[in-house]
């Protein structure tokens, strides 16, 4: 006799990390959308804050030259008033060249009063402009970082669920491996984690995987005659099981690529993700998308664990 282990614990861990990784992902897109609207804030209101900040900078420039200037025009008074004429023709000099800077030094001071005015105003209209653009930011930076820490746990659930998958496949083959001498050909198990994460491979390997696994089950059951069937029931059996591997890997691939899409346009696109869609949409076709893909997730595994456990149940046979 053949050893056969019984695999459907971690098809049920499967399941019940599927049921976490949707109410983690729901509560995704409801952060996600949190965060879609303080960054809409934040997009809308760049302009006008920028605008308001460059009149700022702008009104505090001409000040520089303008403190030089008085400055330099001070200093020149007061050394013109520290010296002294011999003779009338150099007084009258003195005296010109005095009035002449304190008329100067009198017009450079009030440019800069007007300017010292113009700055006050701008001042004035920056600094609640700079207040609510700190508000709106640290709004914006909060719901960024609740939406990073629930996208975090959402990403390491799913990770824990591709592996836990791909350790049920590879059970479910070491069992084929071991009743099936002509199984030893085929797909090696490890297979069943590799096929996971090699790009491009992962596209369509792990669903070919889980298929092998789930044909050469139902010929091995027939072969030992665990199931047997009559002429009549084969020539009306009808299977099914192809058809809804394919409908769960589109789901699940659909799934994956919008998942990878939000993110892609939350972090590395300029505005935020749904300046011109609706976010909730967007959202709920995800969800309804995610949670389809665990339904038919759900069928498969559960299907299996019943030829599974005949499998178990018959270990005598092989």
């Amino acid at each position: 006799m053949k050893k056969i282990t019984d695999n459907t614990f971690w098809g049920k861990l499967t399941l019940i990390l599927n049921v976490l990784l949707l109410v983690f992902f729901i509560l995704s897109m409801i952060f996600l959308m949190r965060f879609d609207k303080t960054n809409k804030a934040v997009v809308y209101e760049r302009a006008a804050y920028d605008k308001t900040y460059e009149n700022f900078i702008m009104a505090q420039h001409p000040l520089k030259q303008d403190s030089a200037e008085v400055a330099y025009y001070q200093y020149k008074l007061d050394t013109l008033k520290q010296k002294t004429a011999a003779t009338r023709d150099e007084k009258k000099t003195l005296a010109d060249a005095i009035e002449v800077t304190k008329n100067t030094l009198s017009e450079k001071q009030k440019t800069m009063d007007t300017h010292l005015e113009e700055l006050a105003k701008n001042e004035a209209q920056y600094a609640p402009a700079k207040a609510h653009w700190d508000e709106i930011n640290a709004a914006n930076d909060k719901t960024k970082s609740s939406f990073i820490v629930i996208c975090t746990i959402t990403l390491l659930v799913f990770l824990a669920k591709i592996f836990v998958f791909a350790h049920y496949n590879y059970k479910n083959s070491k069992n084929l491996h071991a009743i099936a001498d002509w199984m030893k050909v085929g797909m090696p198990s490890w297979l069943a984690y590799v096929s996971w994460i090699i790009p491009l491979y992962n596209l369509f390997k792990p669903l070919s995987f889980f298929k092998e696994i789930w044909e050469e089950t139902d010929y091995v059951l027939e072969d030992k005659g665990v199931v047997t069937y009559t002429s009549e029931q084969k020539d009306n059996m009808v299977d099914n099981s192809g058809l809804h591997m394919a409908i769960w890997w589109i789901l699940l691939l659909c799934s994956t690529w919008l998942m990878s899409f939000i993110l892609y346009k939350t972090f590395f696109t300029v505005g935020p993700l749904f300046l011109k869609a609706s976010h909730g949409f967007i959202a709920i076709i995800a969800i309804i998308i995610l949670l389809l893909c665990i339904v038919e997730e759900a069928y498969l595994i559960l299907s299996y664990n019943k030829k599974n456990k005949m499998l178990v149940d018959n270990a005598d046979k092989f």
